[in-house]
């Protein structure tokens, strides 16, 4: 949900009581902090098993002894926060102190001043805010007095189904030292990846508190209150927290505010799908984003996808704009992406910024991938184009012991240029690696090494099957991806959110366009110690190669290596050099294209940039015809 609907209301937060109203005393009130282990596993009651309301006296019992279970677990790891004059609440997720909450309730990152936490025994300890995400809301802060606390396990929000019960815990009106948290059960009334809707009722001071399913394992943190109903409250997913772990943990502040658009960056590439339609009342329906009792119409699209190669789906509005007042009845389109079998991988409101909706996917296996175009408000009719972009990249997908930097396609002497320049654009370049079995699927939790030169690093695959590390200078010579035997890798180069790098970083470069025609020769060579220096490039080692050519035909020299930095010249013995390139071909590879002044023997000479490079490389001349150029008429007098 990328920003806020008029059922939105902000509140510094949330919670009354709603659903059913639990007070609970913990079974450690009054003695200190102990390590909490991962919940067990619960056996459900039927009546929680079915995602059903209770019927009778008997089902409610059975709700209550089995929250009882539950509470045991998780009470000792639900806390107050102070930042500053603010109170709210948050869950401990780790041993060492590391909380979840709200990010308007951390606020700004990296302070400790006026930070507090109060377990629920009443022991106020020091604290830390951590990083957030206000477009979200999602927040972290640390405990900073050493010790073992109590924590918690993280669930998977993407497991959630509307109507699933759950408990919602926290501290309405801030943290009292004769009142253990307050608990309200209630079931999910809409999820999806940038939400949590219950009607587990909220107020000022719950903002930042646990999501629970009834397994113990935190499933969201509580953000604010709904406004269709007072029971209708909104939760940030857990999983929001799992895809920026790694920036909260280290105090990044992402910006934004809550409920505003954040557009989402296009992978970029040509148009490969285009289509102008209609969602008329005809149209099938299903339940909309924004309510799921009111349907929403929608239209489908199957598109042809190739594994490893990196789409971007926009769907815009084509509706002309409305008076404001009007605005909440105007075309709101939505997007959702499904695999071949029909299962959901993706879905959008503003990605593409209001109205309009844009998901970036590159999918694991080839297939026919459906697209659904729709809107977040029931009952909507309109005008809209769904556009697909093909990214011109796509993944390698390697086996067994396989060298890195070739399979993305970044020679060694590039990957300092590469490192400074995506840094300048504030964009860290990473090596993206998703771990798949043989049919495709993504496997998480799985161990790969990475080998080079001076050392070695083992790594797991996240929840998606994906491990993105830093691409760093020092670890780039010889370095190797060691996989298992049942594994493949899906190998690029992206930046820290996983979106290709286009082959020309440097925007700088100004790549030169071919002139086209047939290949008529191709040389294949390396560069190596023995072979003598350029008389032009200081210390730089060449090949020399000789081509005959001829007058009033056009020559497009491409000199591509994976190697080194490439650098190509054209010369002849009567007027020496004749033309030269550095980055014509893009990212360190050259282009010349070259029109003989007379028949006869060049000389090509393929060089490096830089001094000492060594290495393999492929250059390629095409032959056509060129242009009669039309002398200029004299001007008469």
């Amino acid at each position: 949900m990328a920003r806020a609907h008029p059922w939105f209301r902000f509140s510094a937060l949330l919670v009354l009581c709603g659903g059913i109203y639990l007070s609970f005393v913990s079974a450690q009130e009054g003695g200190d902090a102990k390590k909490t282990p991962p919940p067990k596993l619960f056996q459900l009651p039927t009546i929680l098993e079915k995602h059903s309301a209770p019927a009778t006296v008997e089902e409610m019992r059975d709700i209550e002894k089995h929250v009882k279970k539950v509470l045991e677990k998780v009470m000792p790891a639900i806390v107050g926060v102070r930042v500053g004059p603010g109170q709210g609440s948050g869950v401990i997720i780790s041993e060492e102190g590391a909380i979840l909450t709200a990010g308007h309730v951390s606020g700004k990152p990296n302070e400790t001043k006026g930070v507090t936490v109060i377990l629920p025994n009443g022991k106020i300890l020091k604290g830390k805010t951590l990083g957030k995400n206000g477009t979200i809301d999602s927040g972290m802060m640390k405990i900073t007095e050493e010790g073992k606390y109590p924590f918690l396990e993280m669930g998977h929000s993407s497991d959630l189904k509307p109507g699933q019960w759950v408990i919602a815990i926290g501290h309405p009106g801030g943290f009292r030292p004769n009142r253990t948290p307050v608990v309200r059960v209630g079931r999910i009334l809409v999820v999806n990846p940038g939400f949590i809707r219950t009607d587990c009722t909220l107020v000022g001071g719950d903002s930042g508190g646990p999501l629970f399913d009834m397994q113990g394992r935190v499933i969201g943190i509580h953000s604010r209150i709904g406004g269709l109903a007072i029971t209708e409250n909104i939760h940030v997913p857990v999983d929001v927290f799992r895809k920026d772990m790694a920036k909260l943990q280290s105090g990044v502040d992402m910006g934004g505010t809550l409920g505003q658009v954040v557009t989402v960056r296009s992978a970029g590439g040509k148009t490969v799908f285009e289509k102008n339609d209609i969602l008329a009342n005809g149209d099938p329906t299903l339940p909309s984003p924004e309510n799921a009792g009111v349907n929403a119409h929608y239209k489908t699209y199957a598109f042809r996808m190739k594994a490893g190669t990196t789409y971007t789906i926009d769907l815009n509005s084509r509706e002309k704009a409305k008076p404001k007042a009007k605005q909440d009845d105007s075309f709101d389109p939505f997007l959702r992406l499904q695999s071949p079998e029909g299962t959901q991988l993706a879905e959008d409101d503003d990605g593409q910024g209001f109205p309009n909706s844009r998901i970036v996917y590159k999918p694991l296996r080839d297939g026919d991938y459906k697209i659904i175009a729709t809107t977040f408000k029931g009952g909507q009719t309109g005008q809209f184009t769904v556009k697909i972009f093909e990214a011109p990249i796509q993944d390698s997908i390697v086996v067994g012991k396989a060298d890195v930097l070739k399979a993305i396609k970044v020679p060694l002497p590039a990957v300092k240029l590469l490192i400074d320049t995506a840094a300048k654009a504030k964009l860290p370049a990473h090596i993206n690696a998703i771990l798949l079995d043989d049919k495709g699927n993504p496997q998480p939790g799985k161990e790969i090494t990475f080998v080079w030169d001076k050392g070695t690093e083992k790594l797991k695959s996240n929840a998606q099957g994906v491990i993105r590390i830093p691409l760093a200078e020092g670890k780039a010579k010889k370095l190797n991806l060691d996989l298992p035997k049942d594994l493949r890798a899906m190998l690029a180069l992206t930046d820290q959110d996983g979106l290709y790098f286009q082959r020309t970083i440097d925007q700088s470069v100004e790549t030169v366009k071919s002139a086209g025609g047939k290949v008529v020769k191709t040389f294949d060579g390396v560069i190596a110690k023995t072979d003598p220096f350029d008389i032009e490039r200081d210390k730089c080692f060449r090949h020399n190669h000789e081509f005959k050519m001829q007058a009033g035909k056009t020559y497009t020299l491409d000199l591509v290596s994976e190697e080194f930095d490439a650098f190509l010249r054209v010369e002849n013995d009567e007027k020496g050099k004749l033309a030269e390139d550095d980055d014509g071909g893009g990212f360190l590879n050259s282009r010349i294209v070259f029109t003989p002044p007379a028949d006869g023997t060049y000389r090509l000479v393929v060089t490096t940039c830089d001094p000492g490079q060594l290495g393999a490389y492929r250059l390629t001349i095409r032959e056509t015809t060129a242009k009669a150029v039309e002398p200029k008429k004299e001007e008469k007098k």
